[in-house]
């Protein structure tokens, strides 16, 4: 496995200044790197610069709560949060909001470079097309007919991992485990996200079922052309 991060963008959003120049120190040696203090200014880049591989983001911000970023921009990269709060319901909560991994500080940059590069898919695998049906990881869309379909992180997350698994069923628990590498405490969370990412599919393809569900099998992402 690669643990290296090399020609990418990526947006840290941290209130601690040293450890804001430690990251800048490490990471824009070989990556576009762009910092921001609070979410609003992380809003403003993201606005500004668009198409970053990854967010890494704190929790607890001088002016704001980090996980007010899930709500204040519509699409977004991959986020890897990187907080003090290191117990279950802070780490559950921020994975099930739409994170693709949590780390606990203290942290080196070496150790948090690894984790950024477990989300970081090359491009020749990061867009799926079924037909008219596309999912691109890179951008963080979705698209029937090339009309975009909105969902929210924890949605999107859940629909790549099935296109990605195309013809297999997963459990609700085994779509939180395999997703974000955690013991899934919380099934009906997952259950609901599924829940309404059908509503959202149905509602835009209304002549295509493509995720189906089956009885003690679970969930699953048909693949057939749309």
């Amino acid at each position: 496995m690669n643990n290296t991060v090399c020609g990418r963008k990526l947006l840290f959003v941290e209130d601690n200044d040293a450890l804001k120049r430690e990251m800048v120190a490490y990471f824009s040696l070989q990556n576009t790197v762009f910092t921001a203090s609070d979410v609003e200014e992380a809003v403003g880049i993201l606005e500004k610069n668009g198409n970053f591989d990854t967010v890494v983001l704190d929790l607890i911000l001088k002016n704001s709560m980090g996980m007010e970023l899930f709500g204040a921009f519509p699409v977004l990269p991959p986020v890897v949060i990187l907080s003090s709060l290191d117990g279950e319901d802070s780490i559950l909560t921020g994975l099930t909001s739409g994170a693709a991994d949590y780390v606990v500080k203290p942290c080196s940059m070496r150790l948090l470079e690894a984790h950024i590069a477990l989300r970081l898919l090359p491009a020749a695998d990061a867009v799926e097309t079924f037909g008219n049906f596309s999912v691109n990881a890179n951008t963080r869309t979705v698209k029937y007919q090339n009309m975009p379909i909105a969902l929210t992180p924890s949605e999107f997350n859940i629909l790549f991992f099935l296109v990605k698994h195309r013809g297999e069923y997963f459990t609700a628990d085994e779509i939180y485990e395999k997703i974000w590498c955690a013991p899934s405490l919380r099934t009906t969370t997952i259950r609901a996200h599924l829940s309404s990412l059908r509503r959202k599919l149905k509602a835009a393809m209304p002549a295509g079922d493509i995720i189906r569900t089956e009885f003690n099998k679970g969930y699953c992402f048909t693949g057939e052309p749309l």
